[in-house]
């Protein structure tokens, strides 16, 4: 009784075992669940404690480490001539710890096992009974738990061999032998915390279970299968890529039908050693392929060669492992996504560089261009030959701007450079800067070096102002562009360079084409009156667009730092106020330097005045709370405000069942943003997990989240069916200690959490796009393939792809369970 009332006096002083009531299960047996057994050997039993810990949940070892707090596992067998104890229980796959300063021994992972050899005799079956008492564990605690239990035991056979006599070994002995056993293994390889000595097992056993999961078409020809192997917490196994000695062995049979594959993905629960490595306690494989033919699709064959290192031996499975997959055909899955074609990829990169000429980035350069062309161009070939160099050099430059940045700085660079908050700022001043100059406070003029170099060498001058105009614009449309570009370049780069250069032709030629056939025809401008000073209206009209999209940059700033300085309410305020002053302008309130007289308001300019009129009352709303989706990504999110739920509004609760990194989103969706916190909770639920990469200053993300997650059809589905992970790779949040150890995506150790989502992104699924949504169970296999804002931008197939991850999801629960048959290793054999 002392003992234990030390103790609580003890748990009282550590934050970690603190009684959190509200996080606690209704009973200690619904995380902890104590199975049975009896097993036979000879005229001796083994008395087995099998233990199913749930949900991160565990018990102590029956031995703790000087200093330790934690209640042990004991047990108390009550005498019985019909029965002698061999030695004391043993236990398997405990490890030791230490939990904040203090060290502890306790059973990691879903399992725990003990073992009490027996000699039996009595010729008459009997019972044993058993008291045993423990306590269970995680971020709170259970009080010590009493049970009692009974074995029932067959009395010994006549033929039984007592011949032999078992030699009752010390405690000091259990000890020695422990360590032997482990360093027996390999120096590198000191990870057997569990007790070995006494380990049981015949001629053949069944340490591992290999579950096959249904494979899934990512692709009209790509296709993708996945297995996970679970082992017993007292083995490893030996890894696949061990750079010495054995190894185990995954391959995809021979299949004449299969075109290519790449090397499969692992996702490992702990890996231990160093120059041998092993796996401890789960590894999931995937394996990607493309066909040749969908219509001669057949059952896809793999096989797994396993070996285990564990109790001074090293496994073999008796049989060489087959795995087998019935391949979906084309209707069997509603997931789209990019092609590997490179003609699909020259398609999809042109239209989003078309698409590129809307962004903030690149539209401003529009009356830059004019303006240089109109001056330089007094002929209508003179405009032609520009306009072709305008639209070459914009060609070359994108080519080898993508290509070396892929090459140099690693495929994460163009994302790092459209997020960065400093060169965001800059490109902030700069199109202020621009948008001044077309107010017509000053001209921007190239220097007076090169201006008169182009006045005595006139065809070298006009091809370095082409040359420049066109680096100009290569350089500030990558910060809108990067994320897309780097997407092409990271699905390309196994390909070498044909896959980025053909990618980056298509995106530059979208780009280059419209400015060449407008660079082409500055005659035109030219040519036009000039009375009414309209071409200086234009350049005033732009100024101001330029001035509300400036704010863009700077918001993506302030929200990548999370400075709060440009919320909603402001944003929206100062595009108000840019909006109503172009309406005032454009109705000839106020004027110019520049500007001409305005008699009257010709139809047109009325027109367009009353459109931004209507527009600006259109974003009054907006301050209160109204989701302008009109604008979806421009302006900082809805939750980025002063009042991110409305004046009167409350935020909605979040329960405290989820992790502290749970955010609420809205729409009755919550989403976690730490990967290892989702990963648990959804374990926890028994739901799937959905990845979402995002960013906070990605407009694609956004309007998905305004124009999709919101709409009543897909919001019950993702807030009551999936446990939703927000990762944001442009956070720029210091990294978590327990991601100390964690490298970037080029091996340099991690600045910011940011990194580390990236460096998934890329390394898991060969994305850097965002946003980019995969699906995975338990074992952190993509069950659905991918889905982004380009494939799945609307309410009907981002619905269907969720269904289909739901079915893939209930799938895994029933996948096929294989055990294979394990014998110790022979190497002549």
């Amino acid at each position: 009784m002392l003992k234990r009332i030390l103790f609580f006096l003890a748990i009282i002083a550590v934050p970690n075992f603190l009684l959190a009531q509200d996080e606690m299960p209704g009973s200690v047996d619904e995380v902890i669940i104590w199975n049975f057994s009896v097993e036979y050997d000879n005229c001796e039993a083994w008395l087995v404690f099998k233990i199913d810990q749930k949900d991160g949940w565990h018990i102590y070892a029956q031995k703790q480490p000087e200093g330790a707090v934690a209640y042990p596992t004991t047990f108390i067998f009550k005498e019985n001539p019909n029965y002698k104890l061999i030695g004391s229980p043993k236990e398997y796959g405990s490890e030791s710890h230490n939990n904040e300063g203090i060290p502890e021994k306790m059973f990691p992972g879903n399992q725990a096992k003990f073992k009490q050899r027996i000699e039996i005799l009595s010729e008459n079956d009997f019972e044993i009974e058993v008291e045993y008492e423990y306590m269970a564990c995680k971020t709170s605690c259970f009080p010590p738990t009493y049970r009692e239990t009974k074995f029932n035991v067959k009395g010994k056979t006549e033929d039984c061999d007592t011949s032999g006599e078992v030699e009752e070994g010390s405690e000091e002995n259990q000890d020695e032998n422990e360590t032997s056993v482990e360093t027996k293994l390999d120096s590198t390889l000191e990870f057997l915390q569990g007790t070995c000595e006494g380990f049981h097992y015949t001629e053949v056993f069944d340490p591992v279970k290999v579950r096959v999961n249904e494979p899934w078409r990512t692709d009209k020809k790509n296709y993708s299968v996945s297995f996970s192997i679970e082992i017993d917490s007292i083995f490893a196994m030996y890894a696949f890529d061990n750079p010495e000695g054995i190894s185990s062995v995954f391959k995809l049979q021979d299949d004449q039908n299969i075109e290519s594959q790449k090397e499969y993905t692992t996702t490992i629960k702990k890996i231990i050693g160093d120059k041998t490595k092993g796996y401890k306690y789960r590894v999931s494989v995937q394996q990607n392929f493309t066909v040749k033919d969908t219509s001669k699709l057949a059952p896809v064959k793999g096989e797994l060669d396993l070996f285990l290192m564990g109790c001074s031996n090293t496994f073999h499975n008796t049989e060489k492992v087959e795995l087998t997959w019935d391949l979906p055909n084309a209707q069997d899955n509603g997931t789209r996504t990019e092609k590997d074609s490179l003609w699909i990829i020259f398609i999809l990169a042109f239209g989003g560089g078309l698409l590129a000429l809307l962004t903030p980035c690149v539209f401003p350069m529009i009356p830059m261009t004019v303006s240089f062309f109109t001056k330089q161009s007094k002929t209508r070939a003179q405009g032609l030959r520009k306009a072709f160099l305008y639209s070459s050099f914009i060609i070359i430059i994108y080519e080898i701007l993508g290509v070396l940045v892929s090459q140099l700085a690693g495929a994460d660079a163009l994302n790092a450079m459209a997020t960065n908050p400093w060169v965001n700022i800059v490109f902030f001043v700069l199109f202020i800067v621009f948008a001044i100059s077309f107010f017509g406070a000053f001209e921007i003029t190239l220097p007076n070096s090169w201006v008169n170099k182009a006045d005595k060498q006139a065809d070298k001058g006009g091809l370095i102002g082409i040359f420049f105009m066109a680096l100009t614009l290569a350089l500030v449309s990558f910060s809108c562009t990067g994320p897309i570009v780097g997407s092409v370049l990271v699905q390309s780069a196994a390909g070498g360079l044909s896959g980025p250069m053909i990618a980056m032709l298509g995106f530059s030629l979208a780009l280059a084409l419209p400015f060449g056939l407008f660079a082409a025809f500055p005659g035109w401008l030219n040519s036009l009156p000039q009375s009414g000073g309209w071409l200086n209206s234009v350049k005033v009209v732009l100024g101001f667009i330029e001035v509300a999209l400036a704010l863009k940059f700077l918001s993506n700033a302030d929200l990548v730092m999370q400075w709060h300085i440009l919320e909603r309410e402001l944003f929206l305020s100062i595009w108000i106020a840019v909006f109503l002053m172009l309406f005032i302008y454009l109705i000839g309130k106020i004027q110019f330097p520049h500007d001409s007289p305005l008699e009257r308001i010709s139809v047109g300019r009325g027109v367009f005045a009353l459109i931004v009129l209507g527009f600006t009352i259109y974003l009054i709303p907006g301050i209160w709370g109204a989701p302008l989706k009109m604008i979806s990504g421009f302006p900082p999110p809805l939750t980025y405000a002063e009042s991110p739920y409305g004046i009167h509004g409350h935020a909605p609760e979040v329960g405290d069942e989820w992790p502290e990194t749970t955010h609420p989103h809205g729409h009755g969706i919550n989403t976690i943003r730490d990967y290892n916190d989702a990963l648990e909770y959804a374990k926890k639920v028994d739901k799937p997990l959905l990845l979402d990469f995002t960013g906070w200053a990605c407009v694609n993300c956004r309007k998905m989240e305004e124009f999709v997650w919101a709409d009543p059809e897909v919001a019950p589905i993702m807030a009551n069916d999936f446990v939703i992970a927000s990762l944001y790779v442009d956070d720029r949040t210091d990294v978590p200690e327990k991601y100390s150890d964690e490298t970037n995506i080029n091996g340099a150790p991690l600045r910011t959490i940011g990194e580390l989502w990236t460096k998934m992104e890329i390394e898991r699924y060969d994305e850097i796009t965002q946003p980019m949504y995969v699906i995975i169970d338990h074992n952190e296999n993509n069950i659905s393939g991918k889905a982004n804002y380009d494939s799945h931008g609307n309410v009907t197939d981002f619905k269907k792809w969720l269904e289909k991850g739901k079915q893939a999801f209930a799938n895994t629960n029933s996948a096929k369970l294989i055990v294979p048959e394990f014998e110790v290793y022979n190497k002549s054999k």
